[in-house]
């Protein structure tokens, strides 16, 4: 089922830049506060082959499929620009901000984005709201398929809800939440954000069916692996953003509050610290323990393939980060997967753009 690793390299660093190149101009427009980098834009366009599997697997002409893809990437990127907002310590404040307040800014700062694609029209003059309604406008003209279309607006909206859940969380101080809080909204983020980027998908035409009860709750298990090795990879950056309930960051908390402190305020001892007692291995889920949901998404195309690849390149990063001192640190490395390749590729398209 799965294709040689340089292979899916090979074809998201094709679609990342045919897409990122597509939509490049309009993603800086609305990036009004400029943390949406270039590599941002490549990976989150690159998702959008997400889409174009989803589509082709499930009976959508090629032209078609790319036209979910499109819309699927816009999807990705507008959630990007948002996120690089709310998760920044200049909009939530950090630890010391109520989490009511809190919840209440980061919604009032999301509605907007979401009317705009919910209506297809833009609910204010922000930019952001203008390529959200265009958004809107393409997943309506996609095709006939309107119960699927809602479904995925629900999905939408929950991840939405998701992205208030996970600032509010992960400022948080870690003795403000528990482990379960902070695992359920770690797997969450990503389960929402990769369902529903694939589901854009089934609103192809020519695609013959829905996703199934199976092929859509298999997201919860690679959401749950996927954003665990995210927050390993970014562990660093998360802590300089304030973001000190990260899943790897609470465990740290949870094992020595001293050192969780010590690393709050030296985010560039982060890697080292949690390696010291296991707590990485202890927050990672291993690739291949995720079979069950490989087989409910096998009639999905390249979809399963895609995602361990996100995944096992997430890990990948982890093992290569220069503060990196994790037990398993050599064997998640030697897993190239043709990532050098991925990564050469985008450095080289962001030099045209």
């Amino acid at each position: 089922m799965n294709g040689p690793p340089s292979t899916v390299s090979a074809r998201l660093l094709e679609t990342g830049s045919r897409l990122g190149s597509a939509l490049y101009r309009e993603v800086v427009d609305a990036d009004l506060v400029g943390r949406v980098k270039p590599r941002h834009v490549h990976l989150c366009a690159a998702l959008g082959l997400l889409a174009e599997s989803s589509a082709e697997a499930l009976g959508a002409s090629v032209e078609h499929a790319r036209r979910a893809g499109r819309a699927a990437a816009m999807l990705s990127l507008l959630t990007k620009i948002d996120d690089q907002v709310i998760d920044h310590g200049s909009f939530h404040g950090g630890m010391s901000t109520p989490r009511a307040v809190l919840r209440e800014r980061a919604r009032a700062y999301l509605q907007p984005t979401l009317d705009s694609i919910l209506q297809a029209r833009p609910a204010t003059a922000e930019s952001r709201c203008r390529l959200a309604a265009r958004l809107g406008v393409a997943l309506t003209e996609l095709g006939p398929h309107r119960d699927r279309r809602m479904a995925l607006l629900e999905e939408v909206a929950a991840g939405w809800r998701t992205q208030v859940d996970s600032v509010a969380v992960f400022s948080a101080h870690p003795a403000e939440v528990t482990g379960a809080q902070v695992q359920a909204v770690t797997a969450a983020i990503s389960a929402r954000w990769l369902r529903m980027v694939t589901v854009v998908g089934v609103l192809a035409p020519g695609a013959a069916r829905a996703l199934s009860a199976e092929e859509w709750t298999a997201f919860d298990a690679r959401g749950a692996a996927i954003q665990r090795a995210d927050a390993l990879a970014d562990l660093d950056k998360d802590l300089e953003d304030g973001l000190v309930s990260s899943l790897p960051a609470w465990e740290l908390h949870g094992s020595d509050p001293d050192t969780w402190a010590a690393v709050c305020a030296a985010p560039a001892l982060a890697h080292a610290a949690v390696a010291q007692e296991g707590l990485d291995e202890r927050c990672m889920i291993a690739p291949g323990s995720l079979i069950e949901a490989d087989r409910a998404q096998a009639a999905l195309g390249r979809v399963p393939e895609l995602l361990n690849w996100i995944h096992r390149f997430l890990l990948w990063r982890y093992a290569t980060h220069p503060a990196c001192q994790s037990a398993i640190r050599e064997p998640l490395a030697r897993d190239t997967g043709g990532f050098v390749s991925y990564l050469r590729g985008t450095v080289a398209w962001q030099e045209a753009v």
